[in-house]
């Protein structure tokens, strides 16, 4: 923006600009550069400086005294002072690497805005720059001066000079002056300054008390006046020059004029400056004495402070160590009492530990019995390490809490080998005496031991648990609706046997302690049983709501998670075959139903309000069986009766067998297809095409059984038996 555009008038005489800065230059420089590239000539720095807030009446006269009579007592007012000539200094650095010459005007006083004016009047200042606001103010399209000491000015300054209100580099407001109020003689532009000074110096000449000098000629004339007092604040009129700025040089000597009364007269003599000099010196005195004495009071008080303080801290620490000492007495005694106790315990202990040992031993010794000889074969060590292949890693199932469990051959019948850990004698004789006393055609039998190792015998099922064919590990074949309903009545009658006839609950019955034989026939496992009665109905409770579980599991095949509500929310929205499992086949919708019903009364958390398995619930499963095997007109949805159960068929030749044969590989054949496969050079499984361990075979007289029956049931038994 050229000066121009701020409607600078061509009839001022002079070409003097202004410029109002703070003490912040950073702040301020953006005003002084916008008047650089905006205007030439020679400036003038302009800088108000606020004293501190104190007695500025003692200043004064303090101050007045140091002027007038070269007293060397410092004051923080003096002393800012000093500092505040520098502050235009780093203002008149930036003019002269612009090139332009500049000079400094500055004045002390408490109104910023009051200062800048009291300048306007006494430097006859007709261009001035100045700041309109903050920069941090700023914003595109600033309408009016945001700085109260901008609208002070605007308002208060001579109306003769014009001003330039800048915000962040940019032109915010313009005042424009009035020459026609002012008493300026315009010279003609051929005068030098010279020649105006001249005329200026007439002026003050001619008449001192008539009128006041012209602003022109007070413009031109730059006087070098002394510190007086203004409005409260004081008033510093110093030149300086820069090295670029004009030769003029303002006189070594200021006199200082004191306000009244303490102003020296013409009156005044030596001695009057000697008792002064003295009363000063010995006030300095006082004041140094008495700040020393107000220190040395500081600091013995501060001792005294830090002392008290040392003896509560130390009363503290005492309190909290007698506290200490009577809660450790305490413990003491506690600890005591304790140790008597544990003394004691630690005796019974033993005592109990001894009785046990001679128990244990006497058991040792003792062989089996002649009721378990009946029911349990007894092995060698060299025997079960024979049939376990001397331990390999291949052939272990598991390893438990108890010891490790693998699957082995004796007499080339797979078995199930669980050798209990050291330490475990009570779990063998427990499971010893439970085997001899509870036998169960869906209880996994435990077939014989090895008393020298601490090792028990099971019969082997091969097709795994109950949850791994519901889940379809493997890619196992999902279990029909038929099989489910059959695994069903077997974990009940289990169940039923369990409580009524041994007087002992299960405890853990769930799917994955649920195995299944090559036929699909269901035994529980009876690991961890006791013949001890059971304490209380709420076991028999929780078998029951166990087996309200597995149904549902049967039904639905999915995890017990959330399974219960789910049901109950299918019965409410009258979606029951929606979650009933599709892999199952077409489940007999109304039977399907009532077997939910049942498994959600089982699931019932009162076991007041749970249906006895005996009376209750082994009835309807045994009519659902004998409704399965009846004519289709029973059923909803049925299946055709006439086809066998998946299980009734030989692997190999996909005809119902008659003479069912167990291969090493735990699955059964027709005798006469497996011999044919083995004859001609196959030693592996036809089921799983793995290296079978031999090619031994045993009947699977129960299966052999069932398919009689079953071919007896359907009339075809004749008719296979006249075609042989």
């Amino acid at each position: 923006m050229a000066a121009s555009d701020g409607q600078s008038p061509s009839r001022l005489v002079n070409d003097r600009v202004y410029v109002a800065v703070g003490s912040d230059v950073q702040e301020s420089k953006s005003t002084l550069f916008w008047a650089l590239q905006n205007f030439r000539g020679h400036f003038r720095i302009l800088h108000v400086h606020q004293p501190p807030e104190d007695d500025h009446d003692s200043e004064h006269f303090s101050l007045s005294l140091d002027r007038s009579y070269g007293y060397g007592t410092r004051t923080p007012q003096e002393l800012a002072r000093q500092n505040m000539d520098k502050i235009p200094d780093e203002y008149i650095r930036i003019c002269n690497q612009a090139g332009v010459p500049a000079e400094k005007r500055y004045i002390e006083m408490r109104d910023i805005g009051k200062g800048i004016v009291q300048l306007i009047e006494e430097q006859a200042i007709e261009k001035l720059i100045m700041g309109a606001a903050a920069d941090r103010c700023y914003f595109e399209g600033m309408p009016q001066l945001e700085s109260t000491k901008a609208i002070y000015v605007k308002q208060e300054a001579d109306p003769s000079c014009y001003i330039w209100f800048i915000c962040k580099g940019h032109l915010i407001h313009y005042r424009a002056g009035d020459l026609s109020n002012s008493d300026v003689d315009f010279f003609p532009s051929s005068l030098s300054a010279n020649s105006a000074a001249e005329s200026g110096s007439q002026n003050s000449g001619n008449s001192r008390g008539s009128s006041a000098l012209s602003r022109s000629s007070s413009s031109e004339v730059e006087d070098v006046r002394p510190l007086v007092s203004i409005e409260g604040g004081w008033r510093i009129n110093h030149e300086s020059e820069s090295s670029s700025g004009p030769s003029f040089k303002p006189s070594d000597e200021l006199s200082c004029e004191p306000p009244m009364p303490f102003c020296a007269t013409e009156g005044t003599n030596d001695e009057l400056y000697k008792q002064l000099d003295r009363a000063m010196a010995e006030a300095a005195k006082a004041k140094r004495e008495a700040f020393e004495e107000w220190n040395c009071r500081q600091e013995a008080e501060k001792k005294a402070i830090d002392a008290i303080r040392r003896v509560i801290a130390l009363q503290e620490e005492l309190k909290r160590r007698k506290g200490l000492e009577e809660s450790l007495a305490k413990e003491k005694e506690a600890f005591e009492m304790t140790k008597n106790q544990l003394d004691e315990l630690k005796m019974l202990l033993d005592n109990a530990l001894k009785v046990n040992e001679e128990l244990l031993t006497n058991q040792e010794s003792e062989p089996l019995t002649a009721n378990q000889r009946d029911f349990l074969s007894e092995f060698s060590f060299s025997e079960i390490t024979e049939a376990i292949n001397s331990f390999d890693p291949s052939l272990k199932i598991e390893e438990g809490e108890y010891g490790s469990t693998y699957k082995g051959f004796l007499f080339n019948i797979p078995v199930t080998i669980k050798l209990l850990s050291q330490g475990s004698s009570s779990q063998y004789h427990q499971e010893v005496q439970t085997a001899s006393k509870l036998r169960h055609p869906n209880l996994v039998n435990l077939i014989g031991v090895c008393t020298e190792a601490w090792t028990l015998i099971y019969e082997y099922l091969p097709s795994g648990s109950l949850e791994d064919r519901l889940c379809c590990t493997g890619n196992a074949v999902p279990l029909s609706w038929q099989t489910r309903l059959h695994i069903c009545m077997e974990i009940c009658a289990a169940v039923i046997f369990l409580h009524y006839h041994g007087g002992i609950a299960h405890g853990h019955l769930k799917a994955g302690n649920i195995l299944l034989d090559t036929n699909f026939r269901s035994k529980l496992i009876k690991s961890g049983l006791s013949c001890e009665p059971t304490a209380g109905e709420r076991t028999f409770a929780s078998d029951v709501y166990s087996f309200g579980l597995i149904i549902l599991q049967l039904l639905t095949g999915k995890s017990t998670l959330n399974l219960i509500e789910t049901v109950t929310e299918s019965f409410v929205l009258e979606n029951l075959k929606g979650i009933l499992d599709p892999t199952a086949g077409q489940w007999p919708f109304e039977q399907a139903r009532v077997l939910a019903h049942m498994a959600l009364r089982c699931c019932d958390i009162n076991p007041s309000n749970q249906p006895d398995l005996k009376s209750e619930v082994w009835p309807v499963l045994e009519q659902m069986q004998i409704l399965g095997e009846g004519s289709s007109s029973n059923w909803s949805d049925p299946e055709e009766p006439s086809q066998p159960p998946p299980y009734f068929i030989c692997p190999i030749s996909q005809e119902i067998m008659q003479d069912p044969q167990v291969a090493a590989d735990g699955f059964t054949y027709e005798a006469e297809a497996i011999r044919d496969w083995f004859t001609s050079d196959h030693d592996t499984s036809p089921m799983t095409n793995l290296q079978l361990p031999n090619l031994g075979l045993v009947p699977n007289q129960t299966l052999r059984s069932a398919i009689q029956d079953w071919l007896q049931d359907h009339g075809t038994l004749n008719s296979m038996s006249c075609s042989q």
